[in-house]
């Protein structure tokens, strides 16, 4: 069950899903057996399992979660996670809320 945003760093407690962000991943594990014989078919079934990641509003606005089946779960800058031309929207928008403000 979740309880808390997934980094670290925040543990903001779930109290809604209204802010931050859901997190949604398909675990897939296959256990190989120690016999290398080639007599033994492979009967085993892939184990699937889902499980749900949730980061809170603060940490959503800039953070994204990726899975890899190396690595484990791991944080990505939100900056990293969109295509070019957002990214520099992005920063194009930025600059403009900045000097607007001054």
């Amino acid at each position: 069950m979740l309880r808390n945003c997934i980094n670290p760093d925040c543990c903001m407690p779930l109290h809604s899903f209204c802010e931050g962000r859901l997190y949604q991943f398909e675990i897939v594990s296959i256990s190989i057996a120690a016999n290398d014989s080639a007599v033994a078919p492979f009967d085993e079934r892939p184990e699937r399992r889902v499980v749900h990641y949730w980061l809170c509003g603060r940490c959503a606005g800039s953070l994204g979660v990726q899975l890899d089946p190396r690595r484990g779960l791991y944080f990505v800058p939100l900056e990293a996670q969109m295509p070019v031309e957002e990214t520099a929207g992005r920063r194009a928008e930025e600059a403009i809320e900045r000097r607007d403000h001054c």
